[in-house]
């Protein structure tokens, strides 16, 4: 009878273990995976940046803004359904696939049909045949929907890897090979539809079980009150990152556009490896303790310091490093962009930690105050955008961003996480402190490093080594408390040593 009782008590410490050790894979490949991706990323654009005019990179901008707003309705947020533990795949894949296909497939040939109207109402006109090109993108969408979420499902960040790699090869490769040949704008959105054929496919291979298009009508309506919530937040909160696009790209030119959107890019560092982690990791394991309302309180505070722990240093260095970065990266064609990057990081830091809370109230279906908030958010934001704009330029549109984020938006979704989970506990802010001075002085050494030395290149190594020296040493204990196994490449390094399991 003991054994029989201690054994039953084992299966859930077991399932226990086995979802830790799920996350924790997932952490690192899903953090690995957008490092990769983004240093490719920024050495691809560093390449092109020295082809292609600063005009070019803006009118891509604003077609590339005009995808991403129309693309986040492409499935209605019923993919996210599919992502989470508490809907079986089995059960509702079909639905989802034949609902994100039809309107994907509608929303692509409005885009299509509609990109010149739409290149001048937003005051570029270069960028209708981009528009065009890109809305092939949102035509596979749909069909890629379903595979990429059971990946994300299921922690394989390890096969995303591979599928984003494998589309991003051939990609970059026509955009530099259609960049060379004069083609412009329309280099970058070619590229994009090469990328999404191949990454979907690999993604559709890598699924152990394919589904095919199928209509349950009992599904639809479930579906749908789940779904359209998440993806008019998804359209507001796809237009919030590309607003400032929308606006300057009517109040400025085409050149300042190009030169904002370096700088938005390489800021963008610290949400676009966050991102990945959070959206593909942290979404289905909140979902998994989403009726524990203790342990999403626990899981939330313990999420918010390793956000800190990445979003923090990455800004610091970021803002003080910004001119020898823009410099070596881009050429001097774009200095212009130094002084926009330092404003925009503080704001990847503060926006980093709203993607944390959106994937804590998507995880707990908390779908209505999420729009709410995302609503009253691109309220403040559009108006403040063109006040900036008009008193400072670039730089004032990258202020209107931090000051939107940090007296609308965070506030916002502290109140939507409490309306659902109850007071939250004060060691979401006292976590904050620690990280915080680690990448305070990480960044004054990043600053001394790069302003003792006159040539931007060897200024940039410098300072950006200097940085990563004193964070580690700083901030060693909480990656080792928070990253088990970011902490096994730390104990090899000289000053601990390992017995018995226990730091010493």
């Amino acid at each position: 009878m003991g054994e029989t009782a201690a054994a039953g008590t084992d299966v859930p410490a077991a399932g226990q273990e086995d979802l830790r050790r799920d996350i924790g894979r997932g952490v690192m490949w899903a953090a690995a995976s957008n490092i990769v991706m983004r240093v490719g990323g920024i050495l691809v654009t560093a390449v092109v940046a020295r082809i292609l005019s600063p005009e070019e990179f803006g009118v891509f901008a604003v077609a590339l803004a005009v995808f991403v707003v129309v693309t986040s309705l492409a499935e209605l947020g019923m993919a996210s359904a599919v992502a989470r533990s508490a809907m079986e795949p089995e059960e509702i894949a079909g639905t989802v696939t034949s609902i994100s296909i039809l309107v994907s497939l509608g929303l692509a040939a409005a885009m299509a049909l509609f990109a010149g109207p739409l290149a001048v109402a937003l005051g570029m006109p270069a960028a209708e045949d981009p528009i065009r090109v890109m809305s092939l993108c949102l035509a596979l969408t749909g069909a890629f929907a379903v595979p990429g979420a059971q990946l994300v499902r299921d922690f394989r960040q390890d096969r995303i890897l591979v599928g984003t790699i494998a589309g991003f090869v051939p990609a970059n490769a026509v955009l530099v090979a259609l960049a060379l040949a004069g083609q412009g704008a329309t280099a970058f959105a070619w590229s994009r539809v090469v990328g999404q054929i191949v990454t979907g496919l690999a993604f559709v291979y890598f699924v152990e079980r394919r589904y095919r298009p199928e209509w349950r009508r009992e599904l639809v309506g479930p579906l749908l009150r789940f779904g359209l919530p998440l993806a008019l937040a998804n359209l507001i909160n796809w237009t919030l990152l590309n607003a400032d696009y929308l606006v300057i790209g009517r109040l400025l030119t085409a050149e300042q556009v190009g030169v904002y959107m370096i700088a938005f890019n390489v800021a963008n560092w610290t949400t676009a490896v966050l991102g990945s982690v959070l959206n593909g990791v942290v979404l289905p394991a909140f979902g998994r303790v989403a009726d524990d309302t203790a342990k999403m309180v626990e899981s939330l505070v313990s999420a918010t310091r390793l956000v800190a722990l990445v979003s923090f240093p990455v800004a610091c260095c970021t803002a003080v490093l910004a001119p020898s970065l823009v410099r070596t990266l881009f050429g001097d064609t774009w200095s212009g962009a130094a002084p926009v990057l330092t404003v925009l990081a503080v704001y990847g830091a503060c926006f980093a930690f709203t993607l944390l809370h959106v994937n804590v109230l998507v995880a707990i279906g908390a779908t209505g105050p999420l729009l709410v908030v995302q609503v009253a958010w691109i309220a403040a934001l559009v108006p403040a955008m063109v006040w900036g704009v008009e008193v400072g330029g670039l730089v004032g549109a990258a202020w209107a961003h931090v000051v939107v984020v940090l007296l609308v938006s965070v506030p916002g979704y502290y109140w939507a996480m409490r309306s659902r989970l109850g007071p939250l506990p004060s060691a979401m802010a006292r976590v904050l402190a620690r990280p915080a001075l680690a990448a305070l002085a990480a960044g004054a050494a990043a600053w001394i490093g790069d302003r003792w030395i006159d040539d931007p290149r060897l200024g940039l190594l410098t300072g950006g080594a200097s940085a990563v020296v004193v964070y580690l040493v700083l901030a060693r204990s909480m990656i080792e408390q928070d990253l088990p196994e970011a902490a096994a490449l730390l104990r090899r390094l000289p000053g601990r040593r390992v017995r018995q399991g226990v730091l010493r």
